[in-house]
């Protein structure tokens, strides 16, 4: 008998496919069937029941079940089948015993349709005339990695791997950064909120009204423009995505800009959604690449991807160290462009203040008054990273007591002498004239 070998790689390239096919067969039949489920509440009038599947799943959105065909003609197909196979009816249901309990539903029930008129009927005040939504913090990142992609689940497993990509990049809210950890940032914690929390909170008030939709930071390292950020994803409603520039370098011809239409995707998926770039001057930027061809389609993938966001609840927080390397297209598209500045004497104090007290640490406000004449053009970092130095200080004395056999001690506090010492090791990132770049850039391009 002839025996045939197929080729190792070839065999392995067509069990590959088979699973592949397989697995697309059954994605495809989970969402037929949410389909058809769907479609038989909204056609037997259970709109609040199909309303939460719609939610849960994006039912219904982008595909409809076909005329010919609905839950009750397949059910039927069964039972006809059965019969003629068995010679009996099949049996769906059965009854619960006694000893019997239906397992509670892990996912907290969402209000109806009519639930919530009755909510907002009784939160709306007689002196306010707008809806006032309560946001709910509590969602945890694995209910929302956990959401399945079904109207997306016919799409190739190339662009699934890309989606699954950036679902891990979608920031926790529990961080345990509040606005209130934004020091002296008072007035770009209000435009972020005028952006993303607000139109949430007041969706009458914001109806007629298009907010922004592009936010951009910038100023010198260390100013907390990424503290910002985080702080964004714990105190909102929103999903924040965070991705850098790594997340769209590739090697394979045109793999940057479909990663670009898959973020945007995914991030409507999951709206309302911050997409957060870091360092976007490092995707586009005009100092270099700005000929290549690879650089030219990227830049015009992420502008049109920008552009058809404007309709959605989708918004874009990018932050920069370098303004003037970004590419001027794509800063039109950032309608607000914010320097976040050096902390200026009192922010440096309150800093100070808010550092050392989280370990118990107080000092006289003469004290304090010599560490902020001390750390001009200091950064938040620059400042935190002296309370640091001042503690370690400490901590190496105490380290030297033990090494030389002396445990019965206890480490002293932090005295104004250890900072001092501290700011003599310690210096800052930036110098004034570095500075005055970005306010004589914020002149002439800023949009506050």
């Amino acid at each position: 008998m002839m025996e045939i070998h197929l080729p190792i790689k070839n065999s392995w390239k067509t069990v590959n496919n088979l699973k592949e096919n397989l697995k697309k067969e059954a994605q495809e039949r989970k969402r037929n069937i949410l389909h058809l489920i769907f479609k038989y509440l909204v056609d037997n009038n259970l709109l609040s029941v199909a309303e939460v599947l719609q939610n849960e799943t994006q039912t219904g959105i982008h595909y409809q079940v076909c005329d010919n065909i609905d839950l009750e003609i397949v059910l039927q197909e069964y039972q006809s089948y059965y019969y003629t196979k068995f010679q009996k009816q099949p049996k769906i249901l059965r009854k619960t015993a006694e000893n019997e309990q239906v397992a509670p539903l892990k996912k907290e029930r969402k209000s109806t349709a009519k639930e919530k008129q009755t909510l907002k009927q009784e939160k709306n005040d007689d002196t306010f005339q707008f809806e006032i939504v309560t946001l709910s913090k509590d969602s945890s990142l694995s209910d929302i990695q956990s959401k399945p992609l079904i109207d997306f689940e016919n799409y190739s497993s190339e662009w699934r791997e890309m989606a699954d990509q950036i679902i891990k990049q979608i920031v926790p809210k529990t961080l345990g950064i509040t606005f209130k950890d934004c020091i002296s940032l008072s007035s770009t914690i209000e435009t972020l909120k005028e952006a993303i929390i607000y139109p949430l909170s007041y969706p009458q008030l914001f109806e007629k009204a298009c907010t922004w939709r592009g936010v951009l930071l910038y100023g010198p390292p260390g100013t907390g423009k990424t503290l910002l950020a985080r702080a964004l994803a714990c105190e909102s409603s929103s999903t924040l995505i965070n991705v850098t520039s790594s997340a769209f370098i590739s090697k394979w011809r045109g793999e940057s800009e479909k990663m670009v239409k898959v973020l945007f995707d995914v991030a409507k998926f999951y709206s309302p959604t911050t997409i957060f770039i870091d360092e976007i001057d490092a995707l586009a930027s005009t100092s270099h690449d700005s000929n290549h061809e690879a650089s030219r389609r990227f830049k015009s993938e992420l502008l049109t991807q920008i552009d058809g966001i404007m309709k959605t609840e989708v918004f874009v927080l990018a932050t920069t160290n370098n303004p003037w390397s970004i590419d001027n297209a794509l800063l039109r598209r950032f309608e607000k462009r914010i320097l976040v500045p050096l902390p200026d004497k009192d922010s440096r104090s309150e800093l100070f203040q808010y550092y050392f007290s989280k370990n118990g640490y107080d000092f006289r406000n003469e004290d304090l008054a010599v560490f902020v004449n001390q750390t001009e053009n200091f950064s938040g970092s620059d400042v935190k990273n002296v309370c640091k130095e001042a503690e370690m200080i400490v901590i190496r004395e105490k380290l030297e007591q033990i090494r030389r056999g002396d445990k019965k001690k206890c480490t002293r506090q932090v005295k104004s002498g250890d900072v001092l010492n501290a700011l003599k090791k310690i210096k800052p990132c930036i110098e004034q004239n570095d500075y005055k770049k970005y306010l004589d850039w914020g002149r002439k391009y800023g949009a506050t």
